[in-house]
This record gives structure tokens, C-alpha cells and sequence, in this order.
């Protein structure tokens, strides 16, 4: 899609080449009324110098989209409007104006037909560009047939409001709807690939929504861009925008869909998961606690074995004879000395019992 000054720049290349094989119309104006250009004012007016006089002049019979009204915002193309007429007719170049019936409007403005130089009807050219579209504020209908042609030339190229190829015309709209339907039908063949349809849904969102606001704004009588547009062209754009806002929605619920599935695969394997987990931890628990019984029934075995060890050691004990007493040691009488006051060697006799001096 390109840019609306891209457009004019295209739009520029056609003014220089009719031009040169005088597809405008015909000049009929009186070429003493000819006047010097100051500005331009928007697409469809102008400040011209008219017998030393400054006249403000209205194009009749065509009108371009707004720039100027402070009580409205700048319209589609309107400032690629105001440049087509600024670079068709700069300050300094000469023109011829042609009056119809009503020489001024209620504004204190002139109305005319502007002729440049090479005697293109610049009323028309703004129209064959798609920068404006035909009207008649009766009884000024002069010029009203060659802005028809050069309107209808427009729709033919699909130049200006009428191309599909810049953004904020209605036709750009409409295909950048069905752009996105395509975008998101050719990539929502699968659960994997559900974000860039969610992504794609996302931009046809957008574009549908801004779609409406500028049709609320058209039916307002607030937005040239759909007045432009014939009963046949609105209904046929219309039915594209609604076919494709159709398949959009469509698509998104089969994705709403797929993702409901797939959130629902994934909540699956994550409680699939954490059941798996209390498993491994209750098999754990389960481990431990039988390790902590082994310990504890040897733990038991060796304190009862132990016990009974004591036990039987103490039955044995209990069960040995009691052991002899230890001989008591028993001093012997006290000897008597047969023979008072002798110290001398002593012989005994047989059984140790007496004895006499040796």
C-alpha cells in the first residue's frame, strides 16, 4: 500500500503528460480576464491578483477534501490536494478566470473557472486526480460538465480518493480488511501457528474499527472520502468489507478454538505432570519411611539381643555353685617355753609338737 504522497507524486506526472496532449478542456474564458497567482489556499481555492485587486477564488463546481476548517479535521488527501494546486499554478504564474452566473458566494469569495497557462481547466484537473469531487451550487453549473468527465476519468484509473493503494481512502480500507482475512486464513491451518493468526486478527481489528469510524464520519456528511463514492461503489465496497470481516471472525473463532485445545493439551500435561511428581515424592516419603523402619527394627533386634545376652548371662551366674569359702587362716596357739629363760637351739621331735634343748 502506498503512501498518499506517493500518489501525488504519481498524480503530478499525469498532469505534465495530459498537458501535452490537451486532454483538458477547452479554454471559452475571455483572456482579458486574466489574473497573477499570490497562494493557494487548499485544493480548490486560491488568492489571485485581478486588476491590482487580491481576489480570493473558489473552483466551481468541484470540491476538495478539507485542510483548513479548524472545526473539522484535515481529510483524507486533503493536503495532497492543496500541493497538486500549489505546484500546478506557483506564485507568479498567470491564469484566466471564466464567471458563471453568480460572480461570488456568501463568503465574499469569486467564482470562477481557472485556466492555466496551457489552458487546462484546473477545476477539472483537481477531479482527474481524484483530489475532488463534482458539485453544483445552483445556478453555477458551468463547469460542471468537464468536472463530471475528469471525475469519472479519476474512477476509471482509480486515482486519487479512489485508489486502493493509499491508506485512507475507503477502497484501501476495504482491501486492507481483506488483506488481513487472507493473512489469517492462510496462516491459521494449525494450533502452532496460533500466535501470528492472533497477530493478523489483531491488525484486521484495527483496520476494521477505523473502517467504521470512517464510514460513521461519511454518513455524517464529515469525510469526503465516502462521498466520493457512488450508491453502486459504496454497496459493492460495503459487501467486500462485510465478507471479509466474516472471514476474520470466522478465523478467529477457529483459532478461539485451537487455542482452547491447546490450553487445554497443556493443562493436561502440567497436571499430568505434578501427579507424576507427587508420585516420585510419595514413592520418596515411602522409601524413607521404610529405611527409618529397617533402622529402627535393628535398632530393636540389637537392644533385645542385647538384653537377652544380659539376661543369660545372669541366669548362668545364678545357676553356678556357690563357690568355696577361702580357708580361714588360724594362728597357732601360743607356745609355751618348757624351758624357762633358754634361748638356745631347739630339737623337735618326731610330729613337731615337743622339743628340747639342743
Amino acid at each position: 500500500m502506498i503512501s498518499s504522497k506517493a500518489a501525488l507524486a504519481a498524480a503530478a506526472a499525469v498532469v505534465v503528460a495530459a498537458s501535452a496532449v490537451g486532454c483538458s478542456s477547452a479554454s471559452t474564458a475571455d483572456k482579458s480576464n486574466t489574473a497573477e497567482v499570490v497562494r493557494v489556499i487548499d485544493g480548490d481555492t486560491l488568492v489571485v491578483d485581478f486588476e491590482n485587486e487580491e481576489l480570493t477564488v473558489r473552483l466551481l463546481n468541484v470540491d476538495t477534501p478539507e485542510t483548513k476548517d479548524p472545526d473539522k479535521a484535515v481529510e483524507c488527501l486533503g493536503p495532497e490536494a492543496t500541493t497538486f494546486l500549489e505546484e500546478a499554478l506557483p506564485p507568479g504564474s498567470t491564469v484566466t478566470l471564466e464567471f458563471d452566473v453568480e460572480r461570488e458566494d456568501r463568503y465574499g469569495r469569486t467564482l470562477a473557472g481557472v485556466y492555466d497557462a496551457d489552458d487546462r481547466l484546473m477545476n477539472a484537473e483537481v477531479a482527474r486526480h481524484g483530489f475532488g469531487i463534482p458539485v453544483t451550487y445552483e445556478p453555477n453549473a458551468k463547469f460542471r460538465p468537464p468536472v463530471d468527465a475528469a471525475y469519472e476519468e479519476a474512477r476509471d484509473n482509480q486515482s486519487g480518493l479512489f485508489s486502493p493503494e493509499v491508506e485512507c481512502t475507503v477502497p484501501a480500507q476495504v482491501s486492507a480488511l481483506e488483506d488481513a482475512a487472507e493473512e489469517a486464513v492462510s496462516n491459521g491451518t494449525s494450533a502452532g501457528v496460533a500466535a501470528a493468526v492472533t497477530a493478523a486478527y489483531a491488525v484486521a481489528k484495527t483496520v476494521d474499527e477505523g473502517f467504521d469510524a470512517l464510514e460513521a464520519a461519511s454518513k455524517a456528511g464529515e469525510s469526503m472520502v465516502w462521498a466520493a463514492l457512488s450508491e453502486t461503489e459504496r454497496a459493492s465496497l460495503m459487501g467486500r468489507a462485510a465478507a471479509a470481516k466474516t472471514k476474520i471472525h470466522s478465523q478467529h473463532e477457529t483459532l478461539v478454538a485451537l487455542d482452547e485445545e491447546r490450553l487445554a493439551a497443556e493443562e493436561a500435561q502440567r497436571q499430568a505432570a505434578e501427579a507424576e511428581a507427587q508420585r516420585v515424592a510419595a514413592a520418596e516419603e515411602e522409601r524413607i519411611a521404610a529405611e527409618q523402619a529397617e533402622a529402627n527394627r535393628i535398632a530393636a533386634q540389637a537392644e533385645a539381643d542385647r538384653q537377652a545376652a544380659a539376661q543369660a548371662e545372669a541366669n548362668r551366674r545364678a545357676a553356678a555353685p556357690a563357690p568355696a569359702p577361702a580357708p580361714q587362716y588360724v594362728a597357732p596357739p601360743a607356745e609355751t617355753n618348757p624351758y624357762p629363760g633358754y634361748t638356745g637351739p631347739r630339737c623337735y621331735a618326731p610330729g613337731g609338737k615337743s622339743w628340747k634343748p639342743c
